[in-house]
Parts: structure tokens; sequence; C-alpha cells
């Protein structure tokens, strides 16, 4: 069931290869590491949402708007008290990374086969490459381990309602996290096995089912996303 679903996300991810992610990526970094206000970031993240729709990922796209929004919110009205205030530098900086987290989600909805066969292309070494596709993999996996861990405490009626972690924070810890822990040691000697059956080890060339060339289109969504975020990075303090 979890890797169906994990599958039908990363069937919406075929139209552009992993190299045009990987560029888009890049750009989407420094683009967020040197914006200087608070509308070049709204300007990103809505250049960035429009990728994510055009790759088929609406849905993450609206859940990580409503995230963004509900970060900023906090950012917004939460005071400045000596506790607040870090919690508040550590939110703005997620949500200056906004943009980043929404071109990295395409990459991780990539197959991983793709990934590998396009980046040994690159002549990516391969420790590294290995490196970046298991974590990769493992992210999406934790996610559906996590909704697994939450409704299997809802079943057990331990947190009845949703302001219930609340009043008891180190049982919701002790029921929430411990499992997730073991879940991930599990996981990681489960994911390094499958990878080992798939043949990691290999020397010779890798092939791959997934079409990961470097085409037209994908030169014109990168250059398109560059120009635009040029445009953005160039002209966004004079419309703030």
């Amino acid at each position: 069931m979890k890797e169906k679903a994990y599958e039908k996300e990363t069937t919406r991810t075929r139209r552009l290869g992993p190299r045009t992610h990987l560029l888009v990526l890049i750009i989407a970094s420094i683009l967020a590491m040197t914006v200087r206000d608070d509308m070049q970031v709204h300007l990103l993240v809505a250049l960035s949402v429009v990728y994510l729709v055009w790759n088929h990922l609406s849905r993450k796209a609206f859940q990580l708007v409503v995230f963004y929004c509900v970060c900023m919110a906090f950012v917004f009205f939460m005071p400045n008290a000596l506790a607040l205030g870090t919690m508040k530098l550590i939110v703005y900086t997620m949500v200056r990374m906004m943009p980043v987290i929404m071109i990295g989600t395409v990459l991780i909805y990539t197959p991983p086969g793709s990934i590998m066969s396009a980046f040994e292309k690159m002549s990516v070494p391969k420790p590294i490459l290995v490196m970046i596709c298991i974590l990769i993999r493992f992210f999406p996996v934790v996610i559906l381990e996590m909704k697994a861990i939450r409704d299997g405490i809802r079943a057990r009626g331990i947190f009845p309602r949703w302001y219930s972690v609340l009043k008891h924070p180190a049982m919701a810890y002790e029921c929430f996290f411990m499992p997730l822990v073991v879940r991930c040691l599990k996981l990681s000697s489960e994911l390094a096995s499958s990878a080992e059956l798939r043949g990691i080890e290999c020397t010779n060339a890798r092939t791959s089912i997934y079409p990961v060339g470097f085409k037209i289109m994908d030169g014109i969504v990168v250059g398109v996303y560059a120009l635009i975020g040029s445009v953005i990075y160039w002209t966004g303090g004079m419309i703030s």
C-alpha cells in the first residue's frame, strides 16, 4: 500500500528529467540565500508553486502553501519574547528556505532509478550517488511511517482530541517518537538490503526504464525559472 502511494506520486514527476530538477534546485538555493526582503520570498514561493503544479504535484503544492502561510502568521503575530524569539528565528529561516523545500520535494518524488542513471552520466562518484538516492528514498518512507504511527495512536484512543497532545507532551513524545526511532532503524536496514538486491554495487554501466535525457523542454524550463528568478531578484525590492 505504501509502495503504491509512493509510486503514484513518482509517476507524476516524469515530465522533466532529474538533471532539470537539480539545476532548478541549485538556482532556487542561490536565489533563496541572496534575496533581501519578504516580498521577494513570496514571489519565489509563487514561482516554485508553479513548478510543483507543472510537475503534477498540485496536492503537495497546496500543503506546502498552507504550511508557509501558517509559518508566516507565526512569525508575524508572535511576540519577541526570549523563548519565542528563538523559535521565531527558526521558523523564519524555514520560511526563507521554502522555495528550496518546494523544489526539493519534486526531486524527492522522482524515481531513484532515474536519478542514479542521470547522475551516473554526470560522472558523480558512486558513494555520493548511493547516499543521495537512499536519502531521497528515505524521506517519503519516513513520512508514511509517521502517518501509520499517528493512525495507530488514534485507533487505540490514546489522544482522543487534537489538543490532548498539548496536555501530555511527555506521553506524546513516548508514543510517537520512540516507535519512529525504532522504525527508522529497521527501515535503514531494509533500504540497504533492497539497494543491494537491486545491484547498487554493480560496476557495469546502469540502464534505466525512465527517460533521463536533457530535452529542449528541460532547457526551456530551467531558462524560464532562472529568468523569472533573476527578475524577482532585481525588481523585488522595488515593488515591496
